[in-house]
């Protein structure tokens, strides 16, 4: 059956139970999701079995990437007409090449110096992480005075953002590597799962 012969409504049996048995199946490349399988579980076991190698490198490129987009926000406030032009873009895009350029300088300086880099960006996750957890419990309190559904998971989710948040602040080190080896640990469930769903050659669509 054809996605697009789907007719536009439900088909249930006798006793109105939705009939589900013949949902088609997209046909994925198989050797392309293979080789992404392979490509994403190489990464993940690099993540997981090096997080030290793996954390210092994503630490240097999240603050090479700050550096370029605080040079792109500077150089783009001179490239709009004068009326249009915004202080705190300029304030922000300077402030992001001092952070990212000092930062670089006193991590090339010497082997400690790598200590504080992942410091400061450690912090700054953790920062991240504790605003998620307070708009998510905003977002809690909008929606149980609305009566709506789902309210409960926004509250869960913002606690837990909370906590790690905590956890990252009271330990940024050793969370920093930490998280690198977890997000190796899901790389790799995620190209178990994507090298399977390949292998079979379909791909169940969801409507």
């Amino acid at each position: 059956m054809n996605p697009s012969s789907r007719p536009p409504y439900d088909i249930h049996d006798a006793d109105y139970e939705q009939i589900l048995d013949d949902l088609p199946a997209a046909p994925i490349n198989r050797k392309s999701g293979l080789l992404s399988g392979l490509l994403l579980g190489g990464l993940g076991l690099f993540l997981l079995l090096s997080p030290i190698v793996a954390g210092v490198a994503i630490a240097y490129l999240i603050t090479a990437g700050l550096l370029l987009y605080g040079i792109s926000q500077t150089l783009a406030f001179f490239r709009v007409p004068k009326g249009e032009r915004s202080g705190w873009s300029l304030l922000n895009g300077i402030l992001l090449m001092l952070f990212a350029g000092l930062s670089m300088w006193i991590a090339l300086s010497g082997p400690a110096g790598l200590f504080p880099l992942i410091e400061s960006l450690s912090y700054a996750a953790g920062f991240l992480t504790a605003s998620a957890g307070v708009i998510q419990i905003s977002a809690f309190y909008a929606l149980y005075k609305a009566k709506l559904s789902g309210a409960g998971w926004g509250l869960a989710g913002g606690i837990l953002n909370l906590l790690l948040s905590v956890v990252i602040l009271l330990n940024p080190i050793v969370s920093w590597f930490s998280l690198t080896a977890l997000w190796g640990v899901y790389l790799l469930v995620s190209a178990i799962a994507l090298s399977a769903e390949s292998w079979s050659g379909r791909r169940a669509v969801r409507f």
